[in-house]
């Protein structure tokens, strides 16, 4: 009997001693920190100087204090725009009035606002161009943004005689006007590619079955793979847009307005 539980307790010894044990668990190995890096591209275009031509007259002397009465009905013109003019007159010592005993008129003959081609901007290399900026450029050599020409036309007029005594034009688009160049942003952002296969990995290698298998063996865990990607261009500033365009016109036409009322000769 002493002898049968001897033997029992050896066997069970034995077999607790040849039990395999399951290799330890793997863990997610550490992602790397992944970085994000902006850039800005600035594109520009040739600019031109306003056209103006005037003509005054010497039939009739333009003195100051004398009564200018303005006429709109050639043309659309603003509340706003009209006291803007008022006022440059009014800076040439000239007197506006809305009363027809005026020495003078001035009529506005045309303003006009016209949609022309668009505008193509040039990206411009940086003093230190960044490392991916010929690519870049490669990828986004021009932009093209809407254009607006504006042009507008006076003409003054003594009221007694009739007679035409300054005549003048002006015009000018819309991209000369505003000289801005137009700034974009782009970002550059670091991303895993195989995330997801080395999840599956690390799952696969925690089974019973594999911790089984590995015991005693080194096992290679995938390594991250990273991959670049440039994000689409965002404008930052300067005006593209039809809508954007459309909302210098008030200002180029008071501009146009008071480069002509300026030439007038006032004595």
């Amino acid at each position: 009997m002493r002898f049968l539980v001897v033997l029992l307790f050896v066997l069970f010894s034995s077999g607790c001693a040849i039990t395999k044990q399951p290799a330890e668990p793997l863990t997610m190995p550490l992602k790397p920190a992944l970085t994000t890096q902006t850039y800005q591209l600035k594109y520009q275009t040739e600019h031109a100087s306003p056209k103006v031509k005037s003509v005054q007259l010497p039939a009739h002397k333009v003195l100051q204090n004398q009564t200018v009465k303005i006429i709109t009905d050639k043309a659309s013109v603003t509340d706003t725009l009209l006291s803007q003019i008022s006022q440059a007159l009014n800076d040439k010592q000239l007197k506006v009035t809305s009363k027809n005993n005026s020495d003078y008129t001035l009529t506005i003959q045309k303003l006009d606002l016209t949609f022309k081609e668009n505008t193509q901007y040039s990206i411009a290399t940086p003093e230190k161009p960044f490392v991916l900026f010929e690519n870049i450029a490669k990828q986004y050599p021009t932009q093209q943004c809407a254009s607006i020409f504006a042009e507008v036309n006076m003409r003054l007029t003594h009221k007694a005689s009739g007679d035409v005594v300054w005549f003048a034009t002006s015009s000018i688009d819309s991209a000369s006007f505003h000289r801005e160049p137009l700034i974009y942003s782009l970002s550059e952002e670091q991303r895993i590619t195989n995330e997801l296969e080395v999840v599956a990995f690390i799952h696969q290698q925690n089974t019973e079955e594999a911790r089984l298998a590995r015991v005693g063996k080194e096992v290679k865990i995938p390594e991250y793979q990273m991959l670049s990607k440039l994000s689409s261009l965002s404008k930052l500033s300067g005006p593209c847009s039809r809508k954007e365009v459309s909302a210098l016109t008030p200002m180029m036409q008071f501009y146009l307005s008071s480069i002509l009322i300026d030439k007038i000769k006032v004595q």
